[in-house]
């Protein structure tokens, strides 16, 4: 099962993915795939803006995915909103394969 969790603390917001769906075999498993498309597609968009100087870490490893930044940029905010709410929905339809945790 794959996890994730959101911390916000002062201008500052954590969402940080572990594990693996194990939906179905490896090449096949099109929750992990959807799971990996947005972390990939986000981290890609932060660097293709130009948007390091908000980010305080970044962490895409397999099996690992860790985002950390600073909320006082809207756009910033907003791709990270964003991707909360992609993985929300991906765990509502997959419940037993993705997982948030409080």
């Amino acid at each position: 099962m794959t996890t994730f969790q959101v911390i916000r603390k002062d201008k500052e917001a954590v969402l940080e993915v572990k594990g693996h769906a194990n939906y179905d075999t490896y090449g096949n498993d099109i929750v992990c795939s959807s799971i990996s498309t947005a972390l990939i597609v986000t981290a890609n968009l932060i660097e293709r803006l130009n948007l390091s100087y908000n980010i305080i870490d970044l962490v895409c490893e397999e099996g690992y995915f860790r985002l950390q930044i600073k909320t006082t940029d809207f756009v910033t905010n907003t791709i990270f909103k964003n991707l909360e709410d992609t993985l929300e929905e991906i765990s509502k339809q997959y419940p037993r394969n993705l997982k948030y945790i409080n």
